[in-house]
């Protein structure tokens, strides 16, 4: 029987929360070293927490690393981003990357720096909004080993404010939620016939807590690919076919760019996030989540109310935003 909670990741340790900060070591005078006193500011070391429980917890795997050599994976907001870098570090694992997303002058782009590398990579500009331009999609690529639905909308509003604006709920639902599902209906049944695939759907953390205050539409479409993602793994995974939900923290993308309340925020780079998808791809793990969503989880099933608190609290006030990958 398969672990399905293992995952693996970089540990964090003492000395990487020194090199990200610049605190100071323990025993350092700090009178006879000023300018390391001051990197080692409490805001510093708060960013470096935040950042350390942002990272997944250092699970063995739950088995021998897949070898990507000859994979065909297809990922979804391959533009920019996470999208951008997980396909180059797919590629450069040997993997023939088709990057999908609406801006095509940037697709041509990832793909001239993979190949120019010396990989392999096809570009399918489509818009994942339109349903019937994700069945051509389907229609004309072929096989495909592993999907990556990474492209995504977000919303960050009052519930009352997103209800008054019914398109971006639209939006979001079908970008984050239908599109996803429309890929899954058009490429997993052949990955059962072959009876092997992999399915990485891109969530996020805050579906974990659930209740992240001017996140509830964003949070909705989310939860319901996460729902759908463990099912993936229930019912196909007797057929070779495995799922894997990654549940990001914040990562500084140009999905969260508009958003003004970010600025300053620990976040994950994208290149560390798309080395997430890179182990979710050799391992496949059931899931991949930060260390912070542990604690959270666990309050949530003491206390609720309590959560809300926490949430409310650590939710900046300002002005809503959308943004996509």
């Amino acid at each position: 029987m398969r672990k399905t909670t293992a995952t693996r990741s970089r540990e964090v340790h003492p000395q990487s929360v020194q090199a990200e900060t610049g605190a100071t070591p323990a025993g350092v005078n700090r009178r006879q070293y000023p300018a390391l006193a001051e990197r080692s500011s409490p805001e510093r070391v708060r960013r470096a927490l935040r950042l350390a429980g942002m990272r997944p917890l250092p699970f063995p795997p739950p088995r021998a690393r897949i070898d990507l050599t000859g994979k065909r994976i297809l990922i979804t907001g391959a533009s920019s981003g996470i999208g951008e870098a997980a396909s180059e570090k797919l590629a450069a694992h040997g993997a023939t990357v088709i990057v999908v997303a609406r801006r095509e002058h940037l697709l041509t782009a990832v793909v001239n720096r993979i190949t120019a590398g010396g990989g392999e990579a096809i570009a399918m500009p489509t818009n994942l909004a339109d349903l019937d331009a994700i069945d051509a999609l389907v229609s004309s690529v072929g096989q495909v080993d592993i999907l990556i639905n990474n492209a995504g909308r977000s919303i960050r509003r009052p519930l009352l404010e997103s209800l008054d604006r019914w398109h971006d709920v639209e939006r979001t639902i079908a970008l984050n939620y239908y599109a996803p599902l429309r890929l899954i209906r058009g490429i997993a049944p052949g990955m059962v016939e072959r009876g092997d695939g992999h399915i990485i759907n891109i969530s996020s953390w805050r579906v974990m807590p659930e209740s992240s205050p001017f996140f509830g539409i964003y949070n909705a479409s989310k939860a319901a690919l996460s729902a759908v993602s463990r099912v993936i793994d229930n019912e196909l995974a007797d057929f070779g076919v495995e799922s894997t939900t990654i549940y990001y923290p914040l990562v500084a993308t140009p999905m969260i760019a508009p958003t003004r309340a970010y600025d300053g925020l620990a976040a994950l780079s994208a290149d560390e996030a798309a080395d997430w998808i890179v182990t979710a791809a050799q391992t496949r793990p059931l899931r991949i989540m930060p260390r912070k969503m542990f604690p959270l989880r666990a309050l949530d099933l003491v206390s609720p109310r309590l959560l809300n608190g926490v949430m409310k609290r650590s939710t900046p006030r300002t002005k809503r935003a959308t943004g996509e990958r």
